[in-house]
């Protein structure tokens, strides 16, 4: 994991530690990375590729975002244990950093500081989100 942009808060070594506790993996185009209502076990952070979030709303797929390396999946799941609220379809061959979610908690426990640096980038990143949401519903698209 080494996107400061995506974890601004984090120092190089927080990324190097963290990035030696995750593996690699790789999703076809087409594959399924998270299902929708399903508890994430990790934290993904995409690495090269891309992804669409959809939801199924009244029977047909709609794709709600597009997201691009760099970006952070799985972080409700981390926070609070909620399902998975979108499922999320590589839509082209994509590489993901996991770090499963025990393996996390352990390195945020034993860092002096890491947590704080780690949540408060989280937050970061969760406000960012929210702002993007907010931007839409404020301009809707014109007809």
């Amino acid at each position: 994991m080494n996107n400061p942009s995506m974890l601004p808060f984090l120092l190089d070594d927080d990324l190097a530690l963290i990035r030696s506790k995750s593996t690699r993996t790789v999703f076809k185009k087409g594959e399924v990375v998270l299902q929708e209502g399903a508890i994430s076990r990790s934290l993904y952070l995409l690495v090269s590729g891309q992804v669409n979030v959809v939801k199924d709303v009244l029977g047909e797929e709609v794709v709600i975002t597009r997201l691009e390396p760099g970006e952070l999946l799985g972080i409700a799941s981390l926070l609070n244990g909620s399902p998975i609220g979108a499922t999320v379809l590589a839509s082209a061959e994509s590489t993901f950093e996991l770090i499963a979610t025990p393996d996390l908690h352990a390195l945020l426990e034993s860092i002096p500081g890491l947590a704080v640096r780690f949540y408060r980038s989280l937050g970061a990143v969760l406000a960012s989100r929210l702002d993007a949401v907010l931007q839409q519903v404020a301009q809707p698209e014109s007809r």
